[in-house]
């Protein structure tokens, strides 16, 4: 197996690990169409990472789209089983580009539970995002933060839909200098521009940065929050893993659609993000009556890039043969090879480049070895 898994691209080879992984901990795969109605995705487009969706006339003349979204369809369409429904997947998603503004083919997989979600299965999300960021690289870190704090916060000042988002992309960016000139300007109390400030600032591992969380929270939203992240820092204190998970508060989502958790995950060599989640109980709740979600994303497309293979052998054996009156037999030989586990290549010449660990020469009906290493 591992000499199969050898053999993929790191994308394939991920693919199939993390469906292991995820079947593993009881996640079922689920398979989606394609194309859904365009004003499914209109209609939800401030949820989109992409403001872009392609789109095409049906032969019945509805508007379709190819999917932009993963999340969106699975909570539109999975069927709900009981309490709890928890789904994984592998599918393609067509979103624009930033830099070249054209349409790309994003592969990713990643895992959904919807129905009643409590602090147990936020930790056992977390521990799957952790599992699957060290399946892609031992190197890695997660990114957790909470959406109680800093727009509940916001939530309470008289300040304009536009200094919030200011202030917002300064705590993304840990921009205090630029956090406090925008509170001062719009008239915020000193007390609640340092309280921003520091949220803005709080970041390091789960056992030390938790404390200093709930020393600040002020407002009952806050202190649920510490208390769901206490738990998760209990239930993941043992994990090998728990070394790798970090509170920082400059990961935010959309507030309109994410509440509670919210994570994205890093490896050594990836300049971005490669994994993102988070609960979003109101996208949910939106699409579907009494349910509440939370799910994560892997992203694939660009992570060959960042982790090439180089295979040492092109194939275990190349058999080179210049006469097919002379090959009668050569079929059930390369089959036998097979059989054995060997990758087999057959050709009348050797292949400029081409690397194989043994060649042989097939002649009178026999093998001779020709190069080994």
């Amino acid at each position: 197996m591992n000499e199969f898994l050898a053999s993929l691209s790191k994308e394939d080879s991920l693919t199939y690990e993390l469906s292991m992984l995820y079947k593993q901990w009881g996640y079922k795969e689920y398979r989606m169409a394609k194309f859904e109605e365009y004003s499914f995705y209109s209609d939800n487009r401030d949820f989109l990472s992409s403001k872009g969706i392609l789109a095409f006339n049906n032969s019945d003349g509805r508007l379709m789209a190819l999917k932009p979204d993963i999340t969106l369809s699975i909570v539109k369409n999975a069927k709900l089983s009981g309490s709890l429904t928890k789904l994984y997947y592998n599918e393609s998603v067509f979103r624009m580009t930033d830099s070249s503004m054209d349409y790309k083919e994003i592969k990713q997989t990643g895992v959904e539970i919807l129905g009643s979600v409590d602090d147990y299965l936020v930790a056992e999300v977390l521990m799957l995002a952790a599992k699957s960021l060290k399946t892609i690289d031992k190197d890695f870190v997660l990114s957790i933060s909470h959406m109680a704090f800093i727009p509940s916060l916001l939530s309470e000042l008289e300040i304009g839909e536009n200094a919030k988002k200011e202030i917002v992309d300064c705590v993304k960016s840990k921009n205090t200098h630029d956090l406090r000139t925008i509170c001062e300007k719009c008239g915020v109390s000193g007390e609640k521009t340092e309280l921003l400030a520091s949220f803005a600032q709080i970041s390091g591992k789960m056992d030390e940065a938790i404390p200093m969380l709930c020393a600040l929270s002020c407002n009952d939203e806050m202190k649920k929050a510490c208390s769901e992240l206490e738990f998760i820092c209990a239930s993941l204190k043992k994990s090998p893993l728990a070394d790798r998970l970090f509170i920082d508060l400059s990961v935010m989502n959309n507030i309109d659609y994410y509440n509670g958790i919210i994570f994205q995950g890093y490896v050594e060599k990836a300049p971005s993000a490669v994994l993102s989640g988070g609960r979003y109980d109101k996208l949910a709740g939106k699409l579907r009556e009494n349910i509440q979600a939370i799910g994560f994303a892997v992203y694939l497309d660009n992570l060959n890039l960042y982790y090439k293979k180089k295979r040492e052998y092109d194939s275990d054996i190349l058999i080179v043969f210049d006469s097919a009156e002379q090959s009668v037999s050569l079929l059930s030989l390369v089959e036998s090879f097979i059989e054995k586990g060997f990758s087999v290549r057959v050709e009348h010449s050797v292949p400029d480049g081409y690397r194989a660990k043994t060649t042989y020469m097939f002649e009178n009906g026999a093998l001779r070895e020709v190069s080994s290493c």
